[in-house]
């Protein structure tokens, strides 16, 4: 529990250790998920310049990260497993460990989808603006869920507050969403074109979706912290 702004882990001496050691290994999967967020900026600028080397790697750099969270998660199944019943809220951890791997199959499909663009739709003045909004718009809601993970080893206090904020992030990207899709459907000169740009910018929402329920089981597992 929470005192002066500081955490004291109720439990056993055993049971405070194995917390902490699971807490610590969902962080690093968490700051993996952050990195790779950061990437998509990166390709972003590779798509509208029609670098096929630079857009080749910044999905090599998200595949890599995918694979660390994967090594994350089976090194978590293994703590959890290791310390068995020990750990009383084991499921909170495993649900929220899932809910941000979860995260990273929505960055692999935005970073699949920007891939796809034509040159010509990517350097759009108006579906940049729009992919550039909503792309910073999510990655500051995953940067604020890291912040809402490093906290649970702190202050749970600070940790739920954290994830309310990662729910006002998400409902700014739904409402910016929907007006970037509004812009679209009167802009766009093709249908083909029309489809491109909405898998993109719907990917990034959904992402921000996934996002939030990544902060609610964070909040969850704060709560019996």
């Amino acid at each position: 529990m929470a005192c002066g702004g500081h955490l004291f882990l109720s439990g056993t001496e055993s049971e405070i250790q194995a917390r902490r050691r699971t807490i610590v290994v969902l962080q690093d999967e968490m700051r993996r998920v952050l990195d790779a967020s950061r990437v998509l900026l990166d390709e972003h600028v590779a798509v509208q310049k029609g670098d096929r080397l630079q857009t080749g790697s910044a999905l090599e750099k998200v595949r890599k990260a995918e694979e660390d969270v994967g090594l994350l998660r089976n090194a978590l199944l293994r703590e959890l497993s290791e310390v068995g019943t020990l750990l009383v809220n084991r499921e909170d951890v495993l649900r929220a460990a899932f809910a941000i791997e979860v995260i990273f199959g929505h960055i692999n499909g935005i970073a699949f989808r920007m891939s796809q663009l034509p040159k010509a739709t990517a350097r759009n003045k108006r579906y940049k603006e729009a992919i550039s909004l909503l792309l910073g718009l999510v990655i500051d809601g995953i940067s604020k869920l890291n912040e809402t993970v490093r906290a649970l080893s702190v202050n749970s206090d600070q940790s739920m507050q954290l994830a309310s904020q990662v729910s006002q992030i998400e409902s700014s990207v739904d409402s910016k969403y929907r007006e970037c899709i509004a812009s679209a459907l009167k802009q766009s000169k093709s249908f083909k074109e029309l489809v491109a740009i909405k898998d993109v910018l719907e990917s990034i929402e959904n992402c921000a979706d996934a996002t939030l329920s990544a902060a609610d089981a964070a909040t969850i597992l704060a709560l019996g912290i």
